[in-house]
């Protein structure tokens, strides 16, 4: 019955953890448009004499979703910032019980941020919002949509993680259990 409830929470933790991947790497594809949009404003900017305010804008607006999706990727790899003068010293018991507790109160924070960040969002949209500047982007509001939607994806993956530290506990008994199974069995054995 236990095996089979952490067959359960492997199957929910890997579940919950596939947006996360998804997001990741449509952060990283971000990341390679940020680079060539930055080249080519580069070049066309030196080379031909050509700016354009739409252009420079997009770099930035480039930024939102690496940044914005990238933390939840980046906390689902363990290169999330943490301190780790402290936390390297610890026992790996001590280790998981820290990591429980730090994504739960990620969760919790992630998901004030959505909540506070939809009202943001919904105005907005409402309004159209765009660039101020001549020339510039259309549509601030998706871009500003990615608030909620980094939020998410990082309780998503806060979720996940605490998963994580619960299955490792929950093997860890299993496996416990299982020893003292076999230690009783040996020593009760009486050789024939």
């Amino acid at each position: 019955m236990v095996t089979r409830n952490l067959h359960i929470l492997e199957r929910l933790e890997y579940g919950l953890s596939l947006p996360v991947e998804w997001a990741g790497r449509f952060a990283s594809w971000c990341g390679l448009a940020l680079v060539l949009v930055v080249a080519g404003n580069v070049f066309a900017r030196y080379l031909f004499n050509v700016g354009s305010v739409g252009i420079q804008e997009l770099e930035w607006h480039l930024v939102s979703p690496i940044a914005l999706i990238g933390m939840s990727y980046a906390m689902r790899k363990g290169e999330h910032v943490r301190v780790d003068f402290l936390y390297d010293r610890m026992g790996e018991s001590a280790k998981q019980i820290v990591d429980l507790f730090s994504a739960l109160l990620m969760a919790a924070f992630s998901i004030i941020i959505v909540v506070l960040s939809t009202t943001y969002i919904e105005q907005s949209f409402s309004l159209m919002e765009g660039s101020p500047d001549p020339g510039g982007l259309p549509y601030r509001w998706v871009l500003k949509a990615f608030i909620p939607l980094g939020f998410g994806l990082l309780a998503l993956q806060s979720v996940s993680q605490a998963l994580s530290v619960v299955l490792h506990f929950g093997h860890a008994a299993v496996s416990a259990r299982e020893a003292r199974r076999q230690h009783v069995e040996h020593s009760t054995h009486v050789p024939g």
